[in-house]
């Protein structure tokens, strides 16, 4: 079982009326997205808001509370959470509901099915947060962060935004920096090879837990050049 879903077995969700529900989730399916992605909407923030906006992107979003606490914060920017666990998202939109949020939306499916959907320039700031290690080599065709990405986000972020990434797994920090490190187009914003710990206002759920637990935190930020 995925690190983040064995944190939902006891969280109750309640999912909001279908017309919220259609506002705020976009539920795609990945044969459809496989078959016919220029059926979907392009990543942006025209195409997602129907108005433009510096846009955000967290993959890995789970119930939200990171993403949401930003978009609280940061009302004349927009915000789009990608993650592929209905339950998680369902928490996310109850969240983004409760706080009178109307710059964030959230899509249910594999990030790597929306490559297609990227558009150049469309993004300021990426943000990819405790995702699951997939250590294991039957895992690893499920891991986030790898060569694909980074080219789909070197295209999707304008110069100089941001792709922040961090983790508590030590071995799979070691794998991203070695990663991040080799990848010309990028450049990190710290002077320190790597960043340790990460006190954002809002913490997700999955921080907080891991936290409690005294696992140590890095993170390291790169700008696209």
């Amino acid at each position: 079982m995925p690190r983040k879903s064995f944190l939902m077995r006891r969280v109750k969700v309640n999912p909001p009326d279908e017309q919220t529900l259609r506002k705020y989730l976009l539920e795609w399916r990945t044969e459809d997205l496989y078959h016919n992605p220029g059926a979907f909407p392009r990543l942006t923030s025209e195409q997602l808001f129907g108005r433009a906006g510096p846009l955000s992107l967290e993959i890995g979003c789970s119930t939200g509370e990171y993403l949401c606490g930003l978009a609280q914060r940061n009302r004349s920017e927009l915000f789009l959470g990608v993650d592929s666990n209905r339950k998680s998202l369902l928490a996310a939109v109850e969240l983004g509901v409760s706080l009178g949020l109307d710059n964030i939306r959230f899509i249910k499916a594999p990030v790597q099915w929306l490559y297609p959907l990227f558009a150049p320039n469309s993004l300021h700031v990426v943000y990819i947060h405790f995702p699951d290690p997939s250590l294991h080599p039957k895992q690893r065709k499920r891991q986030i962060l790898n060569r694909r990405l980074m080219d789909a986000l070197h295209f999707a972020l304008v110069p100089g935004g941001l792709l922040s990434f961090v983790t508590d797994n030590a071995t799979l920090f070691d794998n991203i920096l070695a990663l991040v490190e080799s990848d010309p187009r990028f450049r990190k914003t710290h002077s320190e090879r790597y960043l340790e710990g990460f006190n954002p206002e809002v913490k997700s759920r999955y921080q907080l837990y891991w936290e409690q637990h005294g696992v140590p935190i890095k993170r390291v930020e790169l700008a696209r050049l």
